[in-house]
């Protein structure tokens, strides 16, 4: 066996922090340590614009989840501080698993200017087609996918509140493609930003979608949280109808400007895996 050298010391072996915390854009998502014997998990949590301490009670109670896993979401598009504390349900009383604190970040819809916006970011998609109910017409109204031309289609025709997937039966068991075309008169000097929106989405499957721009270059987003037994309970109990699913979603990436071109350009959002997801608007922004 090696020995250290004289005078050195080994570093210390950090040990795993029992609860965590990742900020997004609307969302914090938290994960913790499971611990043996706890019938569920109490998740409390404040938001800390200051530097108070403050105790897990009634009143910061967010939900009691059955899994070592919660995404609070609806947080809203502006960057917030958090601080939550995580306390296992025993048959005895018990410490909470520590406090972490996390910060959502500002949305792009806020921070930067519109190139191409389809819908109102606002929590809502009524304003898009077959917004709120008409998604069964999905294949009739919408027999090639959707094709957007920004400046040109109208929202509430063009654009379908609901992608569906391949997991979905009443579109045909395959994937869908919604398509954005936008112009640019010239490159911009710096990376767009990509939105795209959700006020709800299959509970379980949502699964991913992969986006494609000009054709080229592709990376995958993922629209499922960790699940839980009431959304499970709810999409059994729906039969996948929008309404009752695992709820919005705010999905921001970058747009690298060398995949951009002076004229038109495209963006398409492939759902090609899992099942649908409902839109609350779509759009590409520039970096102030």
């Amino acid at each position: 066996m090696a020995l250290a050298p004289h005078g050195s010391s080994v570093p210390a072996v950090e040990e795993p922090r029992p609860l965590r915390a990742v900020g997004d854009v609307g969302s914090v998502r938290l994960t913790w340590r499971e611990v043996p014997g706890a019938s569920g998990y109490r998740v409390h949590g404040v938001a800390t614009p200051g530097s108070g301490t403050w105790r897990p009670d009634d009143r910061n109670l967010l939900t009691t989840h059955a899994q070592p896993r919660f995404v609070h979401d609806g947080l809203g598009p502006l960057a917030a501080n958090w601080s939550y504390a995580v306390v296992p349900v025993l048959d005895h009383p018990t410490e909470p698993l520590g406090t972490v604190t996390a910060s959502t970040r500002t949305s792009v819809t806020v921070t930067g200017d519109p190139v191409a916006t389809v819908g109102s970011f606002d929590g809502s998609g009524l304003e898009l087609a077959l917004a709120p109910t008409g998604f069964v017409h999905y294949r009739s109204t919408f027999p090639r996918d959707v094709d957007f031309r920004y400046g040109y289609d109208r929202a509430d025709v063009t654009w379908s509140y609901l992608q569906p997937g391949p997991d979905d039966a009443w579109a045909g068991r395959r994937g869908h493609r919604f398509r954005l075309r936008f112009d640019l008169d010239q490159v911009p000097d710096d990376d767009l930003d990509f939105a795209l929106w959700l006020v709800d989405r299959h509970a379980t499957r949502a699964g991913s979608a992969t986006v494609v721009v000009n054709g080229g270059a592709e990376h995958t987003i993922f629209f499922d949280d960790p699940v839980t037994g009431d959304r499970i309970a709810a999409a059994e109990a729906s039969v996948a109808v929008p309404g009752l699913g695992g709820g919005p979603a705010y999905i921001e990436r970058p747009v690298d400007r060398a995949t951009l071109q002076v004229g038109e350009n495209t963006i398409d959002v492939v759902k090609d895996h899992g099942s649908w997801i409902a839109y609350d608007a779509v759009g590409v922004f520039a970096r102030r």
